[in-house]
């Protein structure tokens, strides 16, 4: 029994006892305000029924009528048609990919998901579990019309071309849950390991950097194909005392590095100094902030102004990362610079030494532009995450005021205001995928009118058919903003669960 069903249960004999003992016309106001307490927690618990009855639901779906252990299997025509047959035979596989995906959403509704981070942690308002539970609905409902199929073969061909139609929707609904499924599995991977190898590195274990490089090579890849810019991070906050917050620190870490690293190798392919060795860059993203991890959890949790003291606290990761780098590694001593260096600005204004222009590598300048763009990009305990155009804007107007490297700044626009995959709002209140941005043009307007997939009308309506439009090419239409995280959760969840 559920902890849920349990404490209904608990709550209904105590009301039982208050009946039998107290009618209610002569209820004392001590048991009436029990009575009336009992109800609250009644209707409190009633959402988290409502929620756990949906996966519930699929899973006896899966479980009850077509399990192969049943005694009594599902009553069947007479006689079914070959196609009949072929179709039912169809839906029985389907079925058992279905039940893949019933353990992966179970394995994670048992963990909570304080403790495992935002990738691998589901809450019950998850869009893809909800499309999960519609599948499996669907395909139930399919596979049991066809014990009412007659014996007529004409008849049964008939009702065949309906059952093939609901299998189709319910393959292609089926792949695209398992494959987000997939990429949500590949993202925590890239983020659980990067975090272990940056633990095993500030607790002195052997490491080699050999070890991070498929994934620098498979962050690289990810721009050959063109993948989106993804801005993964963890709960911005946790409490510094609990078990799993050096745990958190870890992954926040390496959530952010990824970030950088991502942002780095879709720029360096622009820098003369750097294309050649492209996989250097984005080793050195992945470890620049390694030094963070050693940094109190208390510090970078608080959510007011830091003093003097506590500021200076902070500042010391860059030397602290560098140490670790030099002792452990002592043959990257570029990857020990850029640890020590990404912090430092043009204007002499960084630390921790002050450095200026030339004194500042340009694998040092690239990070420092990438690190400060990507933070912005990421909700701090004392802010939210800004939207990409305003970071863009944020780091090149740093860039301007003789901060950080110009050069390396205006390479950000190949990233365009909205990244590929960013959900934007338009002016007339339509939304929209960004799926293209223009590129090689030198026209300052082009980062702020890419390509997009239109998916509502100005009324929020879903379009049936969702349409390409090329806003470089296109009176009237404009770009209001980019959607956060949340919103973009609740507003694809709705049609493209699979997207969020």
């Amino acid at each position: 029994m559920s902890d849920t069903r349990l404490l209904l249960s608990r709550i209904a004999a105590l009301k039982q006892r208050i009946e039998q003992n107290h009618p209610r016309a002569a209820l004392p106001a001590a048991v009436g305000a029990e009575a009336e307490r009992v109800s609250s927690l009644e209707g409190q618990t009633a959402t988290s029924r409502r929620h756990g009855a949906l996966l519930d639901g699929s899973f006896r779906l899966l479980e009850e009528a077509y399990a192969p252990t049943a005694t009594e299997p599902p009553a069947l025509p007479r006689q079914l048609t070959a196609r009949a047959r072929r179709l039912l035979m169809h839906g029985q596989g389907l079925l058992k990919q279905l039940r893949g995906l019933a353990e992966h959403f179970a394995s994670e509704l048992r963990e909570p998901s304080h403790e495992l981070g935002v990738w691998s942690g589901i809450d019950p308002n998850d869009p893809l579990a909800l499309r999960y539970h519609s599948v499996v609905a669907m395909l139930d409902t399919a596979l049991r019309t066809v014990q009412a199929y007659p014996d007529s073969p004409s008849a049964q061909l008939r009702l065949c071309d309906g059952l093939d139609a609901v299998l189709s929707v319910v393959a292609e609904r089926s792949a695209a849950v398992q494959a987000a499924v997939l990429y949500r599995r590949r993202e925590a991977m890239r983020v659980e390991t990067l975090a272990g190898w940056l633990q095993q590195l500030v607790s002195g274990e052997a490491v080699e950097l050999s070890q991070l490089v498929n994934l620098a090579e498979s962050l690289l890849a990810d721009v050959d194909l063109g993948f989106s810019l993804r801005f993964c991070q963890v709960e911005p906050t946790v409490d510094p005392n609990a078990p799993h917050a050096s745990a958190w620190l870890a992954r926040t870490v390496a959530c952010h590095s990824l970030i950088v690293a991502q942002v780095v190798a879709r720029l360096v392919r622009h820098d003369p100094d750097l294309r050649a060795q492209p996989l250097e860059p984005v080793l050195a993203a992945l470890v620049h902030d390694v030094g963070m991890l050693r940094i109190p959890v208390a510090l970078l949790t608080t959510a007011g102004p830091l003093d003097d003291e506590q500021r200076r606290l902070v500042e010391s990761h860059t030397r602290i990362g560098a140490d670790l780098v030099k002792e452990h590694l002592p043959n990257a001593a570029w990857l020990s610079e850029a640890c020590v260096n990404h912090h430092e600005r043009m204007d002499g204004t960084g630390y921790p030494a002050g450095l200026r222009e030339v004194q500042i590598s340009p694998l040092a300048r690239l990070l420092a532009v990438c690190d400060v763009y990507a933070t912005l990009c990421a909700a701090r305990p004392h802010r939210p995450a800004r939207e990409p155009r305003t970071a863009l804007t944020d780091t090149l107007l740093l860039a301007d005021k003789g901060a950080l490297d110009r050069a390396q700044a205006e390479r950000l626009l190949q990233l365009s205001f909205y990244p590929v995959g960013s959900l934007i709002e338009l002016a007339d209140g339509a939304l929209a995928l960004v799926v293209a941005t223009p590129t090689g043009r030198r026209d300052l307007n082009a980062p702020a009118r890419p390509v997009v997939l239109l998916l509502t009308d100005g009324q929020g309506q879903w379009l049936p058919l969702p349409r390409h439009v090329s806003l470089a090419e296109t009176e009237g239409r404009a770009v209001v903003r980019t959607l956060l995280p949340d919103e973009r959760r609740r507003v694809l969840g709705q049609r493209y669960p699979e997207l969020v």
